[in-house]
Order: C-alpha cells, then structure tokens, then sequence
C-alpha cells in the first residue's frame, strides 16, 4: 500500500487556438503509461486548459498492484502574468484501498490568506509568499526550464493543505524511447535534503516542454516509472 501511495503522491507531483509565447503555457492533453520493472501499474493523464484569461490543470493517476487501488485526482485554477502562477483554486482527492483524503483551498491574494474550502477557516500560511499550488508548480517548471538557470525553488501549497518549499535541478538532456516515440528531454531532479526518495522529471522542448516522463525510486530501486503515449 505505501508503494501505492508513495507512486500516486509523486505523479500528482504535471484546448486553444491562441497563439502563446516562450513566457506563456501552451494548452494540452496527455496521457502516460505507468510501468515498475516493465510491467504495467496503471495510467495516468494531465490536461491543461485556457479560457477567460485563467488556465485550468487537471491531473488525474490510477494504479493498481494486485489487490490494492489508487486514485488520485487534482484540480488547479491559476494565472500567468510575466511568466509567473499564480493560483486561486487547488483540489484533491484521493480515493481507493485505504483511507480516503482530500483537500480543497482558496487563494485570496487581496488578503494575502489561503482559505479551507470545506471549513470555510482561514489558514495561517501567507499566500504573499505561497502564491501557487503544488500541482501548478510542474507547470512553472515547465516554463522555468526553457531558460539556462540550473536551480528552480518554489514555494506551494502541498495536497495537505500545508506550506512546502520544492527545490528542482537541471540535470542536463537526454534522447528518451518512450511508449509515444523518441523524444529529446531536458532532466531536471527533485532535490529532498534526508530523504530516501528520488524524483526526475524530463520536460520535451519539442513538445513545447510538455512533462514527457517522471520516474521515483527509493534507496536507488525504482518506485513507478510515467511515460507519456499520447499528446493533443
């Protein structure tokens, strides 16, 4: 169940005729085989969407291991203004073997106060500072890697409704094989200080950067590996 779980918290952790710009996102809608040891795990999706001037992020991973299931979903309201997010909606659910979770806030940036959906009660994290949730940020990373910076920081809002700080690395390019075909990528690592747990996003410029692959592992074993099949 915790390799469920722990596969399932990483792939949360990524529709238009406008014509976008390199500090801009460009709408799309992904699909993604998820394989351990090359055996299939599950699948999962990411569709990002634009319309009166908000874009719309929905990310969706079912898995399953013989008799266990999870599913999670996310769904993320932001803005881009001089290739910044910003978020104003975030929200979580995760259903399946086990306990079921969820969370759902509100960023109320005029009072700089992030609002629980569900108790209506202000929490104490200041969204002048946590200005993006945690699924948004993969978008920000996907703008950020298009410049030449090699390290990326961002504060979010994590799918608990709490303040986390997300550290990312280039890690340089590679030529991936992937279930849609060969893909040139940019790598960029999850930087965690004590942990146990790595992660590794690739992002394709040819695919106007769109996340192409993410694989975890744990004590240097590989977790879950995400692969994308489909792109619209």
């Amino acid at each position: 169940m915790k390799l469920v779980q722990g596969l399932a918290a990483m792939i949360a952790l990524t529709a238009s005729t406008a014509v976008f710009a390199l500090t801009e996102l460009t709408p799309y809608e992904t699909r993604y085989e998820v394989t351990r040891g090359g055996s299939n795990y599950g699948e999962a999706v990411r569709t990002l969407k634009y319309e009166n001037g908000r874009f719309n992020l929905y990310t969706e991973t079912e898995i399953s291991l013989l008799f266990l299931s999870d599913r999670r979903r996310f769904w993320s309201e932001f803005s881009l203004e001089d290739g910044q997010v910003t978020s104003y909606e975030f929200t979580y659910k995760r259903s399946g073997t086990g306990r079921n979770k969820g969370f759902s806030g509100s960023f109320d940036h005029d009072q700089h106060v992030i609002v629980n959906n569900e108790s209506k009660q202000t929490t104490d994290i200041d969204a002048s500072v946590y200005r993006m949730d945690e699924a948004a940020s993969i978008e920000q990373l996907r703008l950020d890697v298009q410049s030449q910076r090699d390290e990326y920081q961002y504060a979010v809002l994590d799918e608990k409704g709490q303040a986390d700080d997300l550290v990312f690395r280039r890690v340089g390019e590679e030529t991936l094989q992937l279930p849609y075909g060969e893909v040139k990528a940019i790598k960029v690592a999850r930087i965690r200080e004590n942990s146990r747990r790595e992660t590794d996003y690739w992002f394709a410029p040819e695919l106007d950067f769109v996340l192409v692959k993410m694989q975890q592992r744990e004590d240097g074993d590989e977790v879950a590996t995400l692969q994308l099949k489909a792109i619209n």
